[in-house]
Order: structure tokens, then sequence, then C-alpha cells
């Protein structure tokens, strides 16, 4: 599996809001450098870069990467930037974009323009998969399912509506860069509860049906992994009915530690649930990985993280 998806040129990650999307994406990008792959690891105004999880320092630049370790790039794209760097480039004296750039009428457009934003953004991810950036591999931490599919989708609309000119041809580059399998992959990230299980299948269909765009795995993340065998599991059970009194230590109380230990099986029964319903409603291949207990997510759980999908 991780083969496949660190072979493409780019990678999209996509999934319900609060999956944990970033994390996965800066583990994976961990794993590329690892063999050797010189990556960018992209987000798109991103409140906490990923660079704090690769133990390097965020880049000043929104629009150029920055190196956070040997052969691994983080940048966070912030849409304004990118628009301005593309109208420099297009115009090349500074005069006339400072005109421009400051104009009303180029600020009233680019508030209303639909998908124009978006247009821009891919269009510099595009950018960084060429020649002359050296990138061997491109993760993108797209947007949540719902603005993730729209975000895809804004090539396609804008190569129909503007038939001619620069922007309709680089619509068209885009659509055939995010339909070409052997150069651009997809993997949603989901975790186990309704709602991002849900989200992450309607997902894989509609980017499939609507964008072109096929999956190349589904990655279930936080999963509350098993701590008790069947036996322990029924003594559990069986001292929580008899209503135990007693102390563990100072501070823990026999039945706290019950019910916790009854609270991490539940979850971890509500793991098995969904894993379940992914496997049954997609072949795709599914990793799972771990929920970590820590009060402070950093570069050692990261590789934690990282190692389990070398594993898959």
């Amino acid at each position: 599996m991780l083969d496949r998806l660190l072979s493409r040129r780019l990678l999209f990650l996509s999934g319900k809001g609060g999956v944990g999307k970033s994390v996965v994406g800066a583990a994976l990008a961990l794993c590329a450098q690892r063999r050797g792959r010189r990556t960018c690891l992209v987000e798109i105004e991103a409140p906490l870069p990923a660079a704090r999880l690769l133990g390097g320092q965020p880049g000043t630049s929104p629009i150029h990467p920055a190196e956070v370790r040997p052969g691994l790039f983080t940048i966070n794209l912030e849409p304004t930037a990118v628009m301005e760097e593309y109208v420099r480039r297009t115009l090349h004296v500074e005069l006339f974009v400072r005109k421009i750039l400051e104009s009303p009428i180029y600020q009233r457009f680019y508030a209303a323009a639909p998908g124009l934003p978006e247009l821009m953004l891919l269009g510099k991810i595009m950018d960084l998969t060429t020649e002359r950036h050296a990138f061997d591999l491109v993760i993108v931490d797209a947007p949540s399912t719902g603005h993730g599919l729209s975000f895809l989708k804004v090539p396609a609309a804008a190569s129909t509506a503007i038939p001619i000119g620069p922007v309709g041809n680089a619509a068209r580059r885009i659509v055939a860069q995010l339909q070409d399998a052997a150069r651009t992959g997809l993997a949603v990230v989901a975790i186990p509860e309704e709602m991002a299980v849900v989200e992450g299948l309607e997902f894989l269909e509609q980017a499939r049906d609507e964008v072109g765009i096929s999956a190349e795995a589904v990655i279930l993340n936080q999963c509350h992994e098993p701590v008790f065998d069947t036996r322990e599991e029924a003594q559990v059970l069986d001292l929580l009915a008899a209503e135990r009194g007693g102390r563990l230590a100072r501070g823990v109380t026999l039945r706290g530690a019950l019910v916790a230990a009854r609270r991490q099986m539940r979850r971890r029964k509500l793991t098995r649930f969904y894993e379940t319903r992914l496997r049954k409603a997609t072949s795709l291949p599914l990793v799972r990985l771990p929920r970590l207990f820590v009060e402070q997510f950093g570069e050692a759980e990261l590789r934690r993280l990282a190692q389990r999908l070398e594993a898959a």
C-alpha cells in the first residue's frame, strides 16, 4: 500500500475535519523522506503548520517551500499570496504588477470570481510537481471532504467555462494531471466515528465519479488498540457486576479503574465495527493507525505512526 502511495508524483489527502489529516500527511512525508524521496508537504492556510511535528521551523513564505529536515520540505499556502505570485509571473514588470494588485477592480474580481482562489492554489500545487522544483513527491493536505470535493472540481468547471486563454488552458492541464492515475493518487483519512466514515465513503465515490480521481487507500486514524484479552474483559465485567469496592492506588478506586476499562473496551468495539464497515464498503487497502494517549503530540509520536504505515 505504501509503495503505491509514495510512487505517485502527487498525493492528495482528504477526510472529514478533525480526523487528523495533517498528522497523517506528516507521517507519510516522513516515510517518503526515509526512502530517499525528496518530498514537499503542502498545507493550505493551516493555523498550526505541520513543520512543528517534523522537528523543524515553519517557513516564513506563503509561496516558497522551506526545508525542515534533509530532503523534506513544507509549505503553508495562502490563496492571496498565490494569486499575487501568478500576476507577477504573468506580467514580469513590477510597476504593472503593483498597479494591478492595488486596483479596486482587481480586488473585487478576486473576491467575487467563483473558484478562482482554488484554481490558483491547484495551479501552484501542480507547479511544485514540475522538474524545476525537483520534488519526487508532493503530498497535499487538502480541505475537508465537502470543501475538498469542490476544491478538486474547480479545474473541470473552469475548463468548460473558459474554453480559450491562459486560465482555461491551465485548468485543462490541471484536470489532465488530476486524472492521470500514474502521477496522482488520493487517500481518504477517517476515524472510527459515524460521520467521519460516512463522509469518507461518500468522498471516495464522488471523487471517482465527479473528478475522475480514484483513491488508493483508506487510513483509519485514532483507532483504539486492544488492551485486554477475552478472559480479562470478562473479569472486568464480572467485577463491575459484583460492585466490588477498594482502592488500587492513592486517588484510584477499583470502581473508577473498572469503569475506565469498560469504556476502553467499548471504544475498541466501535473501532472494530467501523473498520468492518469500511472493509465491506470498499475493496481499497485499509490501514489502522492507533490513537496515542499523550498530552502533547510531537516528533516521537509521529515516528510511531510512520512505523505503522511502513508496516502496512
